[in-house]
């Protein structure tokens, strides 16, 4: 019997002139995982809310059609009596934190269900095993890391033993290596409990070579395919197929093992420099700058120097000090020892940009760009700026604040966007660069950094300790290196620079 159902679902926002989801049907057998994708803004997160009944509980809207979880109808039981049937993890795991410390947290859900103090002993002390949080147990939850956070998040879920797991882009915003952990979570209880699990993600390469189905959502429709036929068709997919099919490989690998049974037919000779670093004017200078939050250092003797048509990605582990870097550099923290000279108009674009977006409609946050700037938001012209996806809102955001600035700081600037408004972000960077502007990034995307930075930094402890062109940077590691370096070795980054 299916966990899942979904029979010609319909949905429209209120106020939307048109459904995010039209006639979608489909089944989810137990213990399958299923990959979600789609473009930003394509309705991957509004499918997620049908399965547990935020969509329409909580949004309103006209909903048509019938979704059935765990054999319990979501039209006809509240979200908080699906939670028994399906765990519900967000892309931002604080918008599910109720409580201060994490053992409060996992609790919380089970003393809603009125469980008996023994059993919800048991089951917090099998979750906290079955994720591996038991050091963190006796954390406040605003101590934790992003990795960590995802990680009691998805324990809260599981307290609550569901039939099945929505995962709503849990590696967002996570270090590439934090990324890799959430997801070995998710895939031992795959493993090992048989959970059924629904995952939405633009970052595919982890998830790919593990997933029994594809559900690929475009204008409202979505098309259910085997792994192979759903990444030859394009959309979000691993570098490696993106090499794969210009190879013409067949079977099509879906990750790095399989890969490496082709490339070894592959050229060796050494690839060129993917562009010249920056060599304009000096725009930003910092000497022995340091940052503590209460005595912890977030930023520890960071000297740095950033030039005019230069793209610098900056990377690092999750609480490495990179966002603190950048808020020193745009001036909204004071810096408590070294020195920093900045010259001309700064603008910083935080992680969340909500704060950033303050008219009733998209066209009046865009009031004064130039025609070139507006047009990519043309058909969202009379949308409210917070009723857009999370990646639509960066977005705007962006193209509002760095129109007119000499130097850019952008925070996680690709979370939650689609390959193809990834690759417009590094035109309009690129391109505003050659135009005399600096722009710094914090970025977790190695892939998005590899193909859009002339400088990549390494950053960890608060200190800077690697400093160099993307090609030297983001090779040779275990972490911070793109797929294609994993596969080929030597100072390979992307999959359209190897011959073929």
């Amino acid at each position: 019997m299916p966990i899942i159902t979904l029979d010609d679902l319909h949905y429209q926002y209120p106020e939307a002139d048109r459904p995010v989801l039209e006639g979608i049907s489909t089944r989810v057998e137990p213990g399958e995982v299923i990959l979600l994708r789609g473009a930003s803004g394509s309705g991957k997160s509004t499918l997620l809310r049908t399965l547990n009944g935020l969509v329409p509980h909580s949004t309103g809207g006209r909903f048509s059609g019938r979704v059935t979880v765990g054999g319990l109808d979501t039209r006809a039981h509240l979200p908080r009596e699906l939670g028994t049937r399906i765990g519900f993890v967000f892309q931002h795991p604080d918008a599910q934190f109720l409580l201060e410390d994490v053992e409060a947290e996992l609790a919380f859900g089970l003393e809603n269900l009125g469980l008996a103090r023994a059993l919800m002993r048991k089951r917090i002390e099998e979750v906290i095993d079955q994720v591996g949080i038991h050091a963190l147990r006796h954390r406040r939850i605003a101590t934790l890391s992003g990795g960590e956070r995802q990680r009691v998040a998805i324990a809260a879920a599981l307290a609550m033993h569901p039939q099945a797991l929505a995962l709503d882009e849990p590696t967002s915003q996570l270090d590439p290596q934090a990324a890799e952990d959430v997801l070995q979570v998710v895939l031992r209880l795959v493993a090992e409990l048989g959970m059924t699990t629904v995952i939405a993600e633009h970052r595919v390469e982890r998830i790919a070579p593990f997933v029994d189905r594809i559900w690929t959502i475009e204008s409202g429709r979505m098309l259910d395919q085997v792994p192979r036929a759903a990444l030859a068709d394009g959309g979000a997919r691993p570098p490696v197929v993106d090499l794969a099919v210009r190879a013409g490989w067949s079977p099509i690998p879906l990750g790095l093992r399989d890969a490496r049974t082709h490339a070894t037919r592959l050229s060796t000779t050494a690839p060129g420099e993917l562009r010249a670093d920056g060599t304009g004017a000096v725009i930003t200078r910092l000497d022995s700058v340091a940052f503590a939050y209460d005595g912890r250092r977030a930023v520890d003797g960071a000297s740095l120097t950033l030039r005019r048509g230069q793209v610098t990605a900056l990377m690092g582990r999750n609480g490495s000090g990179k966002t603190t870097l950048l808020k020193l550099i745009a001036g909204i923290l004071p810096a408590q020892r070294g020195r920093i000279t900045r010259e001309l108009t700064v603008a910083y674009v935080p992680q969340d940009a909500d704060g950033l977006l303050f008219a009733p409609t998209v066209e009046e946050e865009l009031h004064g760009l130039t025609a070139e700037s507006v047009a990519p938001f043309r058909e969202w012209r009379h949308r409210y700026p917070r009723d857009l996806s999370s990646g639509e809102r960066q977005q705007l955001a962006i193209a509002v604040v760095a129109a007119r600035a000499d130097l850019l700081l952008l925070d996680e600037p690709t979370r939650g966007l689609d390959p193809t408004v990834k690759r417009a972000l590094t035109s309009f960077l690129r391109a505003r660069a050659e135009t005399g502007a600096s722009i710094l990034v914090a970025t977790h995307d190695v892939e998005w950094a590899a193909r859009t930075a002339d400088r990549a930094l390494l950053m960890a402890d608060g200190e800077i300790y690697a400093d160099g062109p993307p090609r030297t940077v983001l090779s040779d590691s275990l972490v911070f290196s793109t797929q294609i370096n994993k596969l080929l070795g030597g100072q390979w980054l992307l999959p359209e620079e190897v011959p073929v």
